[in-house]
């Protein structure tokens, strides 16, 4: 007895097979190509959006201080991944020299406080390729740095990668310092007189230093400014002097040289060193 075989009948199944097996391995071979360049958008995407958070951060700050003290503003952050903090670790020194020799201080050291992100998305870098993050421009001395920091190795900041390599982003909103020096003369003397001015980040004492909640609020306030008199230095020679920033690891991240020339009709000459600082509390909530 012989058996025919229905071809209408088999095909259908035949044809369902393949067409399933061909449809898997298409999207098999979209996840693989897809799923990473998925990632990596979604990583740059989160980084990009905590650059424009901290953008309106610093916006707001500037606004703040232009009102008369106190006063108080709220400011929400969003954050998938990672952590929010005030960070303490970084100096600025103010260190003046002459030419003689005869004058080498240090005449101020202070802590900066850094508001800082610290994100667990990765940035893919691509060989040949840098990343850096710009803030606002025509300020005085308010901005947000110009680099973000790279966790595995920080002296690479700006800089075209060798090979492809994964980094984490260390976003920080920190204040520069600027330098005022107006000139005076009264009989026999002359008179610099520098005012180094600051916005000064401060923790409010009630507060947690910092959060990994995915949404967090902050309450900044604006407390006044207040000045400190520093010290008054006679010199007799051309004085040179510099304001220097330290990261925590003690690398020089910018310096603001400053000339102070001898004029020789003048008896005597003294520079008069004042810390302005522009108080603004944060708290975390």
């Amino acid at each position: 007895m012989k058996f025919k075989m229905n071809r209408r009948a088999v095909s259908p199944v035949v044809a369902a097979i393949l067409m399933t097996v061909l449809t898997m391995a298409a999207i098999g071979i979209s996840l693989v190509y897809m799923l990473p360049n998925i990632s990596k958008f979604k990583d740059k995407s989160y980084n990009n959006s905590n650059n424009l958070y901290f953008v309106a951060l610093d916006s707001m700050i500037q606004d703040l201080i232009n009102n008369p003290p106190p006063i108080s503003r709220n400011f929400y952050f969003a954050q998938e991944t990672g952590q929010l903090l005030l960070d303490s670790e970084w100096l600025v020194l103010f260190i003046i020299s002459d030419t003689s020799g005869s004058i080498n201080q240090l005449v101020m050291q202070d802590n900066v406080t850094r508001i800082v992100q610290r994100s667990t998305a990765v940035a893919d870098y691509d060989k040949g390729e840098h990343r850096y993050l710009l803030g606002p421009e025509e300020q005085d001395y308010l901005f947000i740095n110009g680099s973000s920091t790279l966790y595995n190795e920080i002296s690479i900041l700006n800089g075209s990668r060798t090979s492809f390599e994964e980094s984490y982003l260390d976003l920080s909103l920190y204040y520069r310092y600027v330098l005022d020096t107006n000139y005076i003369q009264s009989g026999n003397t002359e008179f610099y007189n520098l005012d180094i001015i600051h916005v000064n980040l401060v923790l409010n004492e009630t507060s947690i230093e910092s959060s990994t909640q995915k949404n967090i609020a902050l309450q900044l306030s604006y407390l006044g400014s207040r000045k400190e008199s520093l010290e008054s230095i006679s010199f007799t020679t051309d004085v040179t002097g510099e304001i220097r920033l330290l990261d925590q690891y003690g690398y020089y991240q910018y310096e603001y040289p400053i000339f102070y020339p001898v004029n020789p009709s003048f008896i005597s000459h003294i520079i008069n060193v004042n810390m302005i600082k522009i108080d603004v509390s944060i708290s975390f909530t």
